[in-house]
């Protein structure tokens, strides 16, 4: 009877792994489709900021934080238009924390920078990214 038992078992723990692996392929292409959007992502300790190089357009990146950021409580104070390859955004949010979003085209990508408050916050910049970029 324990025979019977331990085979089945190892079967079931075979058929569990095996269907654990074919949707981790399904997610690492969904996340591989993602990649080749963004195609750098890093936090600079020195200045507070959160840059990520992204293959899309800047008024395409821009009019997503416009529309996107309100929904989590931040008010468009300030928005600066250097010229058509620059761009900077402040929005306040709870707290009077500053939100201050820099964009600037190179070529066919475009360089986000997010600095929250003074000193930036890697973590929370790093959610109102991931939120504005799941709604793009």
């Amino acid at each position: 009877m324990k025979v019977k038992s331990s085979y089945f078992m190892r079967a079931f723990a075979v058929l569990v792994l095996m269907g654990l692996s074919g949707t981790g392929v399904f997610a690492s292409n969904s996340e591989e489709d993602t990649l080749k959007r963004v195609q750098q992502a890093k936090y600079n300790m020195l200045t507070g900021n959160w840059e990520i190089r992204l293959n899309e357009e800047i008024r395409s990146i821009e009019s997503a934080f416009k529309n996107f950021l309100p929904g989590l409580d931040y008010v468009l104070v300030d928005e600066k238009m250097r010229d058509s390859d620059r761009n900077v955004l402040t929005f306040r949010g709870q707290g009077d924390t500053k939100v201050v979003v820099k964009l600037k085209t190179f070529g066919i990508f475009t360089n986000i920078r997010i600095r929250i408050g003074l000193t930036g916050n890697q973590n929370k910049s790093a959610q109102l990214f991931s939120y504005v970029y799941r709604r793009m």
